[in-house]
Protein backbone atom coordinates (compact mmCIF):
# COMPACT_ATOMS: atom_id res chain seq x y z
CA UNK A 1 0.00 0.00 0.00
CA UNK A 2 1.74 3.26 -0.86
CA UNK A 3 0.50 6.01 1.28
CA UNK A 4 1.72 9.80 0.79
CA UNK A 5 3.31 11.48 4.62
CA UNK A 6 0.60 13.57 4.79
CA UNK A 7 -2.55 11.58 4.28
CA UNK A 8 -1.33 8.78 6.37
CA UNK A 9 -0.50 11.35 9.22
CA UNK A 10 -3.68 12.65 8.39
CA UNK A 11 -5.86 9.69 8.74
CA UNK A 12 -3.66 8.57 11.89
CA UNK A 13 -4.54 12.01 13.22
CA UNK A 14 -8.09 11.35 12.82
CA UNK A 15 -8.42 7.94 13.71
CA UNK A 16 -6.16 8.88 17.43
CA UNK A 17 -8.95 11.15 18.48
CA UNK A 18 -11.97 9.50 17.26
CA UNK A 19 -11.31 5.83 18.32
CA UNK A 20 -9.23 6.54 21.20
CA UNK A 21 -8.30 3.49 23.19
CA UNK A 22 -9.30 3.91 26.79
CA UNK A 23 -6.84 5.33 28.53
CA UNK A 24 -5.61 2.34 30.54
CA UNK A 25 -4.79 0.62 27.51
CA UNK A 26 -1.55 -0.02 27.57
CA UNK A 27 -0.96 -1.46 23.95
CA UNK A 28 -0.28 0.30 20.84
CA UNK A 29 -0.25 -0.38 17.10
CA UNK A 30 1.72 0.65 14.32
CA UNK A 31 0.54 1.42 11.56
CA UNK A 32 -2.74 1.69 13.48
CA UNK A 33 -4.34 1.10 9.84
CA UNK A 34 -4.27 -0.98 6.94
CA UNK A 35 -6.02 -0.75 3.60
CA UNK A 36 -9.26 -2.74 2.47
CA UNK A 37 -9.01 -6.02 1.22
CA UNK A 38 -4.85 -6.01 1.99
CA UNK A 39 -2.63 -7.96 3.43
CA UNK A 40 -1.00 -5.32 5.99
CA UNK A 41 1.88 -6.42 8.58
CA UNK A 42 0.74 -4.93 12.16
CA UNK A 43 3.16 -4.52 15.44
CA UNK A 44 1.58 -4.41 18.70
CA UNK A 45 3.73 -2.86 21.66
CA UNK A 46 2.28 -4.54 25.40
CA UNK A 47 3.39 -3.11 28.38
CA UNK A 48 2.53 -4.97 31.10
CA UNK A 49 1.49 -2.54 34.21
CA UNK A 50 1.29 -5.55 36.81
CA UNK A 51 3.34 -6.97 39.58
CA UNK A 52 3.58 -10.11 37.87
CA UNK A 53 5.13 -11.33 34.53
CA UNK A 54 2.57 -11.94 31.59
CA UNK A 55 2.58 -14.99 30.41
CA UNK A 56 0.77 -14.78 27.06
CA UNK A 57 -0.97 -12.33 24.80
CA UNK A 58 -3.66 -12.87 22.98
CA UNK A 59 -5.43 -10.54 19.90
CA UNK A 60 -9.05 -11.08 18.52
CA UNK A 61 -10.03 -9.40 15.58
CA UNK A 62 -13.01 -8.41 14.48
CA UNK A 63 -15.53 -9.71 12.10
CA UNK A 64 -14.15 -9.20 8.18
CA UNK A 65 -10.38 -9.38 8.97
CA UNK A 66 -8.79 -12.56 8.64
CA UNK A 67 -4.97 -13.23 10.74
CA UNK A 68 -2.90 -14.66 7.92
CA UNK A 69 0.50 -14.94 10.03
CA UNK A 70 1.51 -14.74 13.43
CA UNK A 71 5.46 -14.11 14.04
CA UNK A 72 6.95 -15.41 17.45
CA UNK A 73 9.17 -12.94 19.27
CA UNK A 74 11.98 -12.67 21.95
CA UNK A 75 11.07 -15.96 23.23
CA UNK A 76 7.49 -16.14 22.61
CA UNK A 77 5.78 -18.84 20.28
CA UNK A 78 2.89 -17.68 18.25
CA UNK A 79 -0.20 -19.81 17.20
CA UNK A 80 -3.17 -18.16 15.28
CA UNK A 81 -6.13 -19.25 13.61
CA UNK A 82 -8.19 -16.82 11.18
CA UNK A 83 -9.76 -14.80 14.72
CA UNK A 84 -7.45 -15.51 16.90
CA UNK A 85 -3.93 -15.19 18.07
CA UNK A 86 -2.11 -16.60 20.90
CA UNK A 87 1.99 -15.99 22.14
CA UNK A 88 2.62 -17.98 24.76
CA UNK A 89 6.28 -19.51 26.10
CA UNK A 90 7.73 -16.29 26.89
CA UNK A 91 7.76 -13.79 30.15
CA UNK A 92 7.15 -9.61 29.88
CA UNK A 93 8.06 -8.69 33.26
CA UNK A 94 6.74 -6.15 35.17
CA UNK A 95 6.95 -2.73 34.15
CA UNK A 96 8.38 -3.91 30.60
CA UNK A 97 7.43 -3.69 27.02
CA UNK A 98 7.25 -6.49 23.80
CA UNK A 99 6.50 -6.13 20.47
CA UNK A 100 3.96 -9.20 19.02
CA UNK A 101 3.56 -9.04 15.10
CA UNK A 102 1.13 -10.42 13.22
CA UNK A 103 -0.16 -10.14 9.52
CA UNK A 104 -4.02 -9.22 8.62
CA UNK A 105 -6.16 -9.18 5.76
CA UNK A 106 -8.14 -6.45 5.89
CA UNK A 107 -12.30 -6.06 5.61
CA UNK A 108 -13.30 -5.26 1.48
CA UNK A 109 -14.67 -2.13 3.14
CA UNK A 110 -13.11 0.86 4.83
CA UNK A 111 -13.76 2.22 8.47
CA UNK A 112 -12.94 1.83 11.85
CA UNK A 113 -12.12 -1.59 13.56
CA UNK A 114 -11.30 -2.68 17.09
CA UNK A 115 -8.69 -5.55 18.10
CA UNK A 116 -9.59 -6.65 21.45
CA UNK A 117 -6.39 -7.84 23.42
CA UNK A 118 -6.16 -9.70 26.33
CA UNK A 119 -2.52 -9.87 28.64
CA UNK A 120 -2.66 -12.97 30.96
CA UNK A 121 -0.88 -13.78 33.90
CA UNK A 122 0.11 -17.26 35.87
CA UNK A 123 -2.44 -16.22 38.54
CA UNK A 124 -5.00 -16.42 35.88
CA UNK A 125 -5.70 -12.65 35.67
CA UNK A 126 -6.30 -10.99 32.16
CA UNK A 127 -6.02 -7.23 31.20
CA UNK A 128 -7.84 -6.33 28.83
CA UNK A 129 -7.99 -3.68 26.53
CA UNK A 130 -8.61 -2.64 22.70
CA UNK A 131 -6.78 -0.94 19.68
CA UNK A 132 -8.06 1.04 17.34
CA UNK A 133 -7.27 0.75 13.42
CA UNK A 134 -8.44 2.48 10.40
CA UNK A 135 -9.16 0.44 7.34
CA UNK A 136 -8.36 3.03 4.56
CA UNK A 137 -9.82 2.38 1.04
CA UNK A 138 -7.77 0.46 -1.30
CA UNK A 139 -4.89 2.00 -2.57
CA UNK A 140 -6.21 4.57 -5.15
CA UNK A 141 -4.68 8.15 -5.35
CA UNK A 142 -7.84 10.19 -6.10
CA UNK A 143 -9.43 8.60 -2.47
CA UNK A 144 -5.76 9.70 -0.91
CA UNK A 145 -5.66 13.47 -2.18
CA UNK A 146 -9.20 14.00 -1.82
CA UNK A 147 -9.03 13.17 1.78
CA UNK A 148 -6.34 14.92 2.24
CA UNK A 149 -7.63 18.25 0.64
CA UNK A 150 -10.76 17.65 2.90
CA UNK A 151 -9.08 17.34 6.34
CA UNK A 152 -6.67 20.38 5.18
CA UNK A 153 -9.52 22.54 4.45
CA UNK A 154 -11.00 21.46 7.95
CA UNK A 155 -7.64 23.00 9.22
CA UNK A 156 -7.92 26.01 7.69
CA UNK A 157 -11.29 26.44 8.28
CA UNK A 158 -10.88 26.06 11.94
CA UNK A 159 -8.37 28.36 11.89
CA UNK A 160 -9.89 31.10 9.99
CA UNK A 161 -12.78 30.78 12.60
CA UNK A 162 -10.11 31.02 15.24
CA UNK A 163 -8.70 34.27 13.58
CA UNK A 164 -11.87 35.84 12.95
CA UNK A 165 -12.67 35.67 16.29
CA UNK A 166 -9.77 36.98 17.78
CA UNK A 167 -9.95 39.84 15.56
CA UNK A 168 -13.63 40.59 16.79
CA UNK A 169 -12.56 40.54 20.15
CA UNK A 170 -9.07 42.83 19.73
CA UNK A 171 -12.04 45.12 17.86
CA UNK A 172 -14.91 44.86 20.48
CA UNK A 173 -12.05 46.12 22.85
CA UNK A 174 -11.01 49.28 21.25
Amino acid sequence: MRCSAWSSLAISVCSALLLAAPANAHVDASPTFVEAGGNDAVSLVGHNDRELAMDQFVVVVPDGFVITDAIGTDGWDASFDERVATWTGGELPPDADATFSLDLAGPDEPGPAILEIEQRYPDDAVVRSQVALTVLPADDEEKQTTLVIALVGLLLAGTGAAVAVRRRRAASRR
